[in-house]
């Protein structure tokens, strides 16, 4: 579970659902792009409204964010996810045993990315 002031934001690439379940998981905030109305907005402006936020932890299968943290720096810090297309429920299942430890290690240490492949 991540730091009271801490917010998960899951990028467009995953489902709202995701998110849910993740909150409900994890007892903290998890908001999906959708619901943050960053859907249509390209990564570097997602990076910018995150970096403005301040302590956000996104999470992402698109690459490109990978590339805006190590050029431009954390916040925000990054979770990328190294697995291809399938269901809401899998994606779940493949998130949810490193979770709770990708989030601890953002948050307690100098890593700004933590790959779950």
């Amino acid at each position: 579970m991540p730091p009271e002031n801490w917010e998960i934001w899951l990028d467009t690439q995953l489902s709202p659902i995701i998110a849910k379940w993740m909150a409900e998981y994890l007892g903290s905030v998890v908001k999906s792009s959708y619901s943050l109305q960053l859907n249509n907005l390209s990564d570097t402006a997602i990076y910018n409204m995150a970096k403005a936020h301040g302590n956000v932890i996104l999470i992402s299968k698109d690459a490109d964010f990978d590339e805006l943290v190590n050029r431009l720096g954390s916040p925000p810090k990054l979770i990328v996810i190294k697995k291809g297309n399938c269901d809401n429920r899998e994606m779940w299942e493949f998130i949810k045993p490193n979770i709770t430890k990708a989030i601890r290690i953002l948050t307690t240490s100098n890593v700004d990315i933590v790959e779950l492949d």
